[in-house]
């Protein structure tokens, strides 16, 4: 199933730990219950539950429990991921333990990345920003266009 969840926007978390979805996102979401979970690069991450179950299968065929980087990946994406439902402000409860862990606090960046969305820190993102522009650049070098 395609998504097409695109899109950058600011957000707010409130003092309960909700956050309004665009609604563009919600959009492209319909009634779909969200997996939440910690992301890599000190984000949060939402997923679909197709998508989701897709990266959840990928990481148990890929894992051993006598490796320790399966077990990294297990205990750091699969142990803390929760089930998300779109309220119907079309907001979403945002998990408090996975919040602390990429310290997202209150005034966020969302990132639509076709199956899945991305929750960051403001500060947080401007600077992986600076810090990857030069990767960027030789990332999209390798790209034919």
């Amino acid at each position: 199933m395609e998504y097409g969840i695109k899109g950058q926007f600011n957000g707010t978390i409130d003092d309960k730990g909700r956050l309004l979805l665009p609604g563009k996102i919600r959009a492209s979401l319909l009634d779909e219950t969200l997996i939440q979970t910690r992301g890599v690069d000190k984000c949060l991450w939402l997923f679909p539950q197709e998508p989701w179950s897709k990266l959840e299968a990928l990481v148990k065929e890929n894992s051993s429990l006598f490796k320790s980087q399966s077990r990294l990946i297990q205990r750091r994406l699969i142990a803390p991921a929760q089930e998300v439902c779109i309220d119907k402000a079309g907001r979403i409860k945002l998990s408090p333990s996975i919040m602390k862990s990429v310290d997202v606090v209150r005034e966020c960046i969302i990132l639509g990345l076709d199956d899945h969305i991305e929750i960051w820190d403001v500060e947080a993102y401007e600077e992986y920003q600076r810090e990857t522009e030069e990767e960027l650049n030789e990332a999209l070098e390798g790209l034919d266009f």
